[in-house]
């Protein structure tokens, strides 16, 4: 259930990151006279970085769900001399 929250909540933290993009980018933009170009880079580095912060995500989670599967999931279960 945790997983599911967490890639949830990404979805929320891509919005966010557009967002301050947008208003970050939109005041540049206008400081700098660079009719939207600031606002584009800026936009693509934030979901390059959001990106790459999935996958370090999902990799984490499947080292994990490998773990769990290569441990006994009950001890009792296990033989004892």
């Amino acid at each position: 259930m945790q997983k599911v929250i967490v890639f949830a909540a990404m979805g929320m933290e891509m919005g966010g990151l557009i967002y301050v993009a947008f208003l970050l980018g939109r005041y540049l933009d206008q400081t700098y006279q660079t009719k939207g170009l600031i606002f584009a880079a800026l936009a693509l580095i934030f979901l390059a970085a959001w990106l790459i912060q999935i996958i370090w995500l999902a990799r984490r989670f499947q080292k994990e769900a490998e773990a769990d599967e290569s441990s006994p999931s009950d001890p009792s279960s296990s033989s004892k001399p």
